[in-house]
Formats: C-alpha cells, structure tokens, sequence
C-alpha cells in the first residue's frame, strides 16, 4: 500500500484543495497521530499546489456552432389545434 506522500503527485488540483482542506482539520482537531501526519504533509500539498499553479494552462479554443438550417415556416394540419368537440 502506498503512503498518501507518495500519492500526491498523481491528485488533481481539486483533490489536492480537499486533502489539504482535511490536513488543516485535522490539525486543530484530531488526534496526536493525525496531527503529526497533517502536520507532515500539508507543506507537501502546498508544494504540489504551486506547482500546478505555475505550470501554464492550455489555451481552449471552443468550436462554434454550426447553424441550424432555415426550415420553412409550418402549414396546414401542423399549426391547427385540437379540436375541443373531439
């Protein structure tokens, strides 16, 4: 089983965000162990978050749309209502 230091490099940015959310807790609310392990771990985090932060982000170019096509306008028995008498 790998350690969660091991695992960090692998996590997303909203993983990452979590886990550091759930160190911090931890810290001022867990026990000696998970303090000790938060502690440890929270700068490895922060490392890796502003890693993340400085690499570059890749440029979405979005496609439009293709337009829709003119359709002609409805005639006849498509545009009539129901009958109420039916």
């Amino acid at each position: 089983m790998t350690s969660l230091a091991d695992r960090i490099p692998t996590l997303n940015e909203g993983d990452l965000k979590a886990l550091r959310a759930n160190a911090a807790r931890l810290v001022e609310h867990g026990s000696p162990v998970q303090i000790t392990t938060a502690s440890d771990i929270i700068p490895l985090i922060d490392a890796r978050l502003a890693e993340i932060a400085a690499t570059p982000k890749p440029v979405v170019v979005r496609k439009r749309a293709a337009p829709k096509k003119k359709l002609p306008p409805a005639t006849g028995h498509q545009t009539a209502l129901p009958d109420k008498t039916a």
